[in-house]
């Protein structure tokens, strides 16, 4: 049986957003972690899709694909915000961008395949190594920029997630 709080809810409630936004961070600020998400948003999937599964499983309850979209969404709202501020503070404080190794194997790739390429290659590499310098403007910009991606390929987790415990029910006879 679930947990239940005093009011009638489920702590995994909370508990499952905070653990997919806290994906989301991580897979877009540790270092070669932020490559999986070269591969169509991967980790922003996934981290919907565990958020979804960890409310389903621990509090019992039974979620339709659009609740699934809609809480993988909240999880995805979140942790953008959370990686926005993370990448910010990285960025003002330590000088460091998430995701830039990534982009410079991608440049060290691209060099190996096209050396005839090395003048365009080498203008790409010294405009990614240049320090950024990030406004409020930018920050909230960029926080509505992630918002607005990040939020359905969580939901799509989520959704994908509802469809594969239904398809695992349904096998088991459950």
């Amino acid at each position: 049986m679930a947990e239940v709080n005093a009011d009638g809810t489920c702590p995994g409630k909370v508990k499952g957003l905070a653990l997919g936004s806290i994906l989301i961070l991580l897979t877009t600020t540790v270092p070669y972690l932020t490559l999986i998400n070269a591969l169509f948003f991967a980790g922003i999937v996934i981290s919907g899709a565990f958020a979804v599964y960890y409310y389903i499983v621990t509090c019992q309850v039974r979620l339709t694909m659009s609740e699934a979209f809609v809480y993988g969404g909240f999880a995805g709202i979140l942790g953008s915000v959370l990686s926005v501020l993370a990448g910010y503070l990285l960025m003002t404080g330590f000088g460091y961008r998430p995701g830039i190794e990534g982009l410079m194997l991608i440049i060290d790739w691209t060099r190996s395949l096209s050396p005839e390429q090395e003048n365009f290659v080498g203008q790409l590499e010294t405009v990614l190594q240049t320090p950024v310098r990030m406004s409020l403007a930018d920050l909230l910009v960029s926080i509505a920029i992630t918002v607005f991606l990040y939020a359905p390929v969580s939901g799509l987790g989520g959704m994908f997630s509802v469809w594969r415990l239904k398809r695992q029910a349904a096998r088991t006879g459950g």
